[in-house]
């Protein structure tokens, strides 16, 4: 299963699947269908995105996410809601509607948002549940009633501050390149490979010959004294042209030398990264994205897979002899 943006052929199979939820199990107001059936609207809203869960070709689960700035968003209008979450009768169980949930609440952080709400009716019990057990808080002092007279519950959820990502600045350089040597030293990945740490080192190069991203925000540990403006992780995505790209064919976006300094670990720096990442691509035109991996690094592994990349052993290569490099890939 991928979550990803619904495309456009896929507008009328979200309009259905909302409509045989919440029309077929009368969840809400006949008075509702019409907006729940205006995907294409929503979808082209800017400030909107429509998200699918996509199981060997099928819709099996939507929900939409809106952002300030949106018609759709309800009150107050500068906060992030989670809306029309849907799943189909046969997929539920299997962990659709929490994977919708989570990517909305990772986006939300990406783009610098600290709380997601949503409304919900009382006949929602088993999505009441699911809230709760993922972070949602009851604040009955925000519950509402629609225009057809229905009652409706308010949940909020907290989200940690999120770094910044962008691109490295000069004066970063040295700090970016220290924080990548530092984390694949720690995860054991330089072992008969020393002359690497040289490469990793050097982000001047990769700054120019490629997209040097940093992700920057408030220190712990050892990188205490820098505050809020310390680098915590780092990535480089390399665009069309880059002399960095290892893997990628036509239509597809590579990024190289993933790590998040070790005392950053924990608050979903790699994670945030690798979203920017996809996002850039698909700014770029490209239908995917691929990575190689050392054999070793296992929690990078368990990052790629959780974010969609599926494993494409046949691309697997070996830049130098004895040293095996896994192919993943994810289509955007």
């Amino acid at each position: 299963m991928l979550v990803r943006d619904a495309r456009p052929s896929e507008y009328d199979a979200v309009s259905r699947l909302l409509g045989e939820v919440y029309g077929g199990e009368s969840l809400v107001h006949p008075h509702y269908l019409p907006a729940l059936g205006d995907t294409r609207r929503r979808a082209e809203d800017p400030a909107t995105d429509v998200l699918v869960a996509v199981d060997a070709g099928r819709v099996v689960g939507t929900a939409t996410l809106t952002l300030p700035g949106t018609l759709w968003t309800e009150d107050p209008p500068a906060e992030a809601t989670l809306r029309m979450l849907a799943v189909a009768p046969d997929a539920r169980r299997g962990g659709v509607g929490t994977a919708l949930i989570e990517e909305c609440t990772a986006r939300c952080r990406l783009a610098g948002e600290t709380t997601i709400a949503l409304a919900t009716t009382d006949s929602m019990a088993d999505a009441h549940r699911r809230y709760e057990r993922l972070g949602f808080v009851r604040v009955p002092e925000r519950d509402w009633v629609t225009q057809s007279g229905e009652p409706l519950r308010a949940y909020v959820r907290s989200l940690p501050p999120a770094p910044v990502i962008r691109e490295a600045r000069p004066e970063e350089y040295a700090a970016a390149g220290q924080v990548t040597l530092a984390a694949y030293q720690r995860d054991g990945l330089l072992a008969g490979t020393d002359d690497y740490a040289e490469t990793l080192l050097d982000t001047k190069r990769r700054a120019h010959e490629a997209s040097l991203l940093v992700a920057v925000g408030e220190a712990a540990g050892e990188f205490a004294g820098e505050a809020e403006g310390a680098v915590l992780g780092t990535a480089t995505y390399c665009p069309p042209g880059s002399p960095y790209h290892e893997l990628s064919g036509p239509g597809e976006g590579e990024f190289r030398m993933l790590a998040v300094a070790p005392a950053a670990r924990g608050r979903g720096v790699g994670e945030l990264l690798v979203r920017t990442i996809l996002r850039l691509a698909r700014a770029d035109g490209h239908h995917a994205v691929v990575l190689s991996t050392t054999t070793g690094a296992h929690r990078a592994h368990r990052l790629y897979e959780r974010l969609g990349f599926d494993r494409v052993p046949e691309r697997d290569w070996q830049p130098v002899p004895g040293l095996t490099l896994l192919a993943y890939r994810r289509e955007i």
